[in-house]
């Protein structure tokens, strides 16, 4: 598994600014995503998913701009091009086009349980080497499992 191969290999440094740059695409991505899905819901619970989708956007702008911040504190440069998002990220999300509620947040869920699995490897990884960063991680790990759960409540699951 990927989280586990960077947790054998990793070395402070230059490594964390590659995963917390990772990370910085990955929120970008699900922003969007969530900028997107925001937009074209549609349904008769089209509502309550445009609030959910639209605090998610939010709130993952503001995981990006904290993890570009901790990249600059660490003497890293953010990867915020557009084509570096692309080339960085490890989640990709699908924008769906219909507008249809169901697949729409099933997305969304496959995305976010895939950020929990990253941050919570991130963290046992980090634990040590660097508290600062990983007190970072563990707030937004906070914010996307509570995502996750809200998501699994729209799907009613």
């Amino acid at each position: 598994m990927a989280g586990e191969q960077e947790h054998t290999n990793f070395a402070h440094g230059q490594d964390v600014l590659t995963l917390l740059n990772r990370d910085l695409a990955n929120e970008m991505n699900t922003m969007l995503m969530y900028m997107a899905d925001s937009l074209l819901v549609r349904g008769t619970d089209s509502l309550d998913v445009k609030e959910v989708t639209s605090k998610f956007a939010k709130q993952d702008f503001k995981h990006a701009k904290k993890l570009a911040a901790r990249i600059v504190e660490l003497e890293g440069i953010p990867q915020l091009m557009p084509l570096h998002i692309q080339d960085n990220a490890s989640i990709e999300p699908k924008m769906g086009q219909d507008g249809a509620i169901k697949p729409m947040l099933k997305d969304a869920l496959e995305c976010e349980l895939q950020s929990v699995l990253e941050f919570r490897n991130q963290v046992q990884t980090i634990a040590f080497e660097d508290p600062t960063t990983c007190l970072l991680l563990e707030g937004i790990l906070a914010d996307k499992e509570h995502q996750v759960e809200e998501i699994r409540n729209l799907l009613g699951l």
